[in-house]
């Protein structure tokens, strides 16, 4: 995965200025409430990143991590979002704006994280930094994608 988070949050940044769309056909939720989505999911596993006990790690084989880590694709509409991770129904702009200035100081703290540094991803399983930032990665790609086809 090529794209920097810099990059990832100046799109997501971009799309917050063109309000809130819905499209149905793309998604049940509107842009408001996938990049509120993304910018939390960066936020919070940078979090748990940064407060991780290296020796709590315990990786073990997942099918679903190989496939979803090696073709940075993760399927529309399969994957369940732990409950924390999920907005409130009504986003404002200024809440968005909030949650973004957040997320650009988290992942700007990463590269000055130590690499034990672990997180467990409720599907995958334990994840070292260099993973969890991967994923991390293609998670805000996949919500960009829906949000540029509800954007059209």
């Amino acid at each position: 995965m090529s794209f920097s988070f810099n990059h990832q949050i100046a799109e997501l940044e971009s799309f917050i200025n063109k309000g809130d769309l819905f499209h149905s056909a793309v998604s049940n939720k509107g842009t408001y409430w996938h990049i509120a989505h993304s910018l939390q999911v960066l936020s919070g596993i940078t979090e748990v990143l940064k407060n991780s006990n290296p020796s709590d790690y315990h990786p073990k084989f997942s099918w679903t991590k190989l496939l979803i880590m090696n073709t940075c694709y993760i399927p529309r509409g399969k994957g369940r979002a732990p409950q924390h991770t999920l907005p409130q129904d009504k986003i404002t702009k200024e809440e968005l704006l909030v949650h973004l200035k957040k997320a650009k100081d988290a992942t700007s703290d990463l590269k000055d994280l130590p690499s034990g540094k672990t997180f467990k991803h409720p599907l995958f399983g334990w994840l070292n930094l260099k993973d969890t930032s991967r994923f991390m990665k293609i998670h805000t790609h996949h919500h960009l994608k829906i949000i540029r086809n509800i954007n059209g």
